[in-house]
């Protein structure tokens, strides 16, 4: 099986029939009339990849666990990330991303 190119932008050629005739058009304008040589078996359709992130099991964060409450939407599930400390005298922080909308939220916790 085999391809043919548009001459003028590189696209990829639809095969139609026209009057008995095989002729390759391109959305540009271009065409080109196949000679009776060629055979033109079968057209593959090549399926489009799903997008990343799209069409998981829902939009929700699946890590959503902890019970918080979301300020922006009011959703009762987040995700906890913990940032830890750095130096000893900082405090620890914590983000919570909710799991519906994923607006994070910063706390820190101090000792002092």
């Amino acid at each position: 099986m085999f391809m043919l190119f548009c001459n003028k932008c590189g696209k990829p050629l639809k095969i139609e029939e026209v009057n008995g005739k095989k002729l390759a058009r391109c959305s540009c304008g271009f065409e080109k009339l196949i000679e009776e040589g060629h055979e033109i078996s079968a057209i593959e359709h090549i399926p489009k990849k799903p997008e990343i992130g799209k069409g998981a099991v829902s939009g929700k964060n699946q890590l959503a666990t902890f019970p918080h409450r979301c300020k922006k939407c009011g959703y009762e599930k987040a995700q906890v990330i913990e940032c830890g400390v750095w130096f000893s005298d900082e405090a620890g922080v914590v983000r919570y991303r909710c799991g519906k909308c994923g607006y994070t939220e910063q706390s820190c916790d101090s000792n002092t």
